[in-house]
């Protein structure tokens, strides 16, 4: 790991040249039992409008649909990636015509809730008795269906979700926004599986000559790879929100 001092210092030098891209559940709000169910961290919203204010890019990044992180962000200068920065996209038709299907699995499983996210298909398992032996029935009787769908499946916290294979990925996302906007640093903060696809964008960037910093927002869930990968750890929301507002000083 690096010195979070450092680095931390290098992005306040030149903070218009920056881009701060955030993951949200997990990472700005705690874990909650179901997703609506998940409110920003205390004083996230008014940090990231500070943010906003002094840095040249903040953004969001999330598996979240766009008009709910809006909802929860009400803040106009922060950008919005929703759905791993799916648009309306080619293959979205395949996960309607494999709906019927998704409710019939969840059926089975009490406790497992369904999430229709329009492009993709999330199933929650947090609220059954086993969650690991859910999981990994969910698992087989879904990557099934990804696979006569030509889907993909995206494993997450207490959740897996089944989306377009042409879905962009949230290293997808964090590199054209870092070239878009032509930064010279980047700072991205996550805490789970599909963050690890922003981390990799990071590392790649970073052989280009932008510097970046990958931070992993630690929790009981957090992937043990997640954290070997971060430059910098933190515990929960609340550690991170301190490690932002460092960035203001």
């Amino acid at each position: 790991m690096i010195e979070a001092g450092a680095t931390l210092g290098d992005l306040r030098s030149d903070p218009i040249r920056t881009a701060i891209l955030l993951d949200f559940d997990g990472t700005l709000s705690e874990i909650a039992l179901r997703p609506e169910m998940a409110r920003p961290a205390p004083d996230a919203v008014r940090l990231l409008g500070d943010l906003s204010r002094a840095y040249g890019v903040v953004a969001l990044v999330s598996g979240r649909r766009a008009e709910e992180l809006r909802e929860l962000v009400p803040v106009s200068s922060v950008e919005i990636f929703g759905l791993y920065g799916l648009a309306p996209v080619v293959g979205a038709g395949a996960v309607r015509s494999i709906l019927p299907a998704v409710e019939g699995i969840v059926a089975r499983h009490p406790g497992a809730r369904l999430e229709d996210k329009g492009p993709s298909v999330a199933v929650h398992f947090r609220e059954t008795a086993d969650p690991a032996a859910t999981e990994a029935a969910l698992e087989s009787e879904l990557a099934g269906i990804a696979d006569r769908g030509g889907l993909t499946l995206l494993p997450g916290k207490m959740v897996l979700e089944l989306a377009p294979r042409t879905v962009p990925g949230k290293g997808s996302v964090v590199r054209r926004e870092v070239l878009r906007h032509r930064v010279a640093a980047c700072l991205y903060a996550g805490d789970d599986v599909a963050d690890l696809d922003a981390f990799r964008a990071l590392e790649e960037l970073r052989t280009e000559g932008i510097l970046t910093v990958k931070v992993a927002v630690s929790s009981e869930e957090t992937p043990r790879r997640l954290i070997e990968s971060a430059d910098v750890v933190v515990q929960r929301p609340s550690g991170l929100l301190e490690l932002l507002r460092s960035l203001l000083n």
